[in-house]
């Protein structure tokens, strides 16, 4: 059944007076004022709604709220969802407000992937109305390479991840300074973020539900998202497939390791089918892989990937286990990608686990106590320095502080707080 006039104004004046309050901004810096469409993805429960009402609240300093409308369209009273449905709501609100037609409004269209065709009427509101337009979309159902498709050029899309470490404190009201104290209060929430992970959700319910959750994102995920969208005949096979990797994170592997696994386990499939799965893991934005550098893009393309997950909190709700040294790598990684860099592995004699191209070298080692750990985790680092002539280079781990020379440079010792809330002093321009 179609939207009606009287639910369409509903939904309207609903957001018009919605109190924002209690919205808890996000490190992210995106755009409110350009003439593209803004396109906000990421995986689900990441905060895309969060972000979206954080612009709207930081618009409400200048605007009224008239002006801005934010429409979820997961929202049960558009179903069923159809395309007239975006119509009725835009007649309805600008007949609400007519003065608006000679103003600049500001749309906001949460899960627009619930009507279809709708890059057809954005298109237009676009070249007809004086606006902004914002977009999200969760997981599969909303591709980067779909958009920009779609709406051939005119958007400018904007990834979300779970919390940040920064965020994680703001959003747990955990506070810090150079105290004892505030040492301590800080170590003590990066011990909770280690475990917990970064969806913003887990924040405000009790513990005992923070593995249910995450699993119920993984189910969501998988069975909703990527089984409809990509008309998957075993989804088994894809939670199977997500679980090995997750269990492997950080591990050097090959496609065909990975299509071996699945066979011994009785699967019927062919290793291009466990391409294809990877990749729709991977455009569900729950998994990332990283490939060795090379200067040749035959041999960064035929050498092992290295496979990393968008939150330490799915590995423990696939598994269970507490890998901590593969889940502090993992979360050194997404400390990078949040950066907006999607960085390579490093392998001459030795491996180095993180390498950008200007060059950046990074390990990431939550113990370097033991001393063949911190021999070869230095000697790695000191060899790559002199082959790609750089005289930096980091090590992330748990606790320490310190700087090493060797031949080819200085190693900084750097402990993962540190490092979490600062990434860019690292990874983007060294010390």
């Amino acid at each position: 059944m179609p939207l009606k006039v009287s639910t369409a104004r509903e939904l309207i004046s609903d957001m018009i007076v919605r109190n924002l309050d209690n919205v808890i901004d996000r490190e992210i810096a995106i755009p409110v004022d350009v003439p593209k469409i803004i396109s906000i993805l990421g995986p689900r429960r990441a905060g895309k709604t969060s972000v979206c009402l954080q612009i709207i609240k930081k618009l409400r300093d200048t605007l009224p709220p008239d002006r801005l409308l934010y429409i979820n369209f997961e929202d049960d009273r558009f179903y069923p969802a159809q395309l007239e449905d975006m119509d009725t709501l835009i007649r309805s609100y600008y007949s609400m407000y007519p003065d608006n037609k000679k103003r600049k409004v500001y749309f906001f269209f949460d899960e627009v992937q619930e009507i279809p065709g709708w890059e057809k009427f954005v298109r237009r509101l676009l070249d007809q109305e004086n606006c902004r337009i914002y977009l999200t979309g969760s997981s599969s159902k909303l591709l980067s390479r779909e958009i920009a498709s779609a709406l051939r050029g005119r958007t400018l899309s904007y990834e979300i991840f779970p919390l940040s470490f920064s965020e994680f404190l703001t959003f747990n009201n955990i506070s810090y300074d150079e105290t004892s104290t505030g040492k301590s209060l800080l170590r003590n929430g990066l011990e909770k973020f280690f475990w917990q992970g970064g969806f913003p959700e887990l924040t405000f319910i009790p513990q005992s539900l923070h593995l249910p959750t995450v699993s119920e994102y993984i189910d969501l995920m998988l069975y909703r998202d990527l089984t409809e969208r990509f008309n998957l005949r075993n989804p088994q096979l894809m939670k199977y497939m997500l679980k090995y990797m997750l269990t492997n994170i950080a591990n050097p592997m090959s496609i065909s390791k990975v299509f071996n696994d699945l066979k011994s386990q009785g699967y019927s499939l062919s290793k291009n089918t466990a391409y294809e799965y990877l990749s729709y893991l991977e455009e569900a934005f729950a998994l990332y892989r990283t490939s060795r550098w090379s200067t040749s893009v035959r041999k960064t393309t035929v050498n092992p990937i290295k496979i990393y997950c968008v939150d330490q909190s799915f590995k423990y709700a696939m598994n269970g286990k507490r890998d901590v040294g593969r889940i502090f790598e993992n979360i050194v990684y997404m400390a990078i990608r949040r950066l907006g860099i999607e960085p390579y592995y490093a392998l001459n004699k030795q491996e180095v686990d993180f390498f950008t191209e200007q060059p950046i070298l990074i390990n990431a080692c939550d113990e370097i106590e033991d001393t063949a750990t911190w021999t070869r985790e230095l000697e790695a680092l000191n060899e790559a320095m002199g082959i790609y002539n750089t005289k930096t280079s980091f090590i992330i781990n748990m606790y320490d502080e310190n700087e090493v020379k060797t031949s080819n440079g200085s190693v900084f010792i750097i402990p993962l707080d540190k490092f979490l809330l600062h990434p860019k002093n690292y990874v983007q321009v060294g010390i």
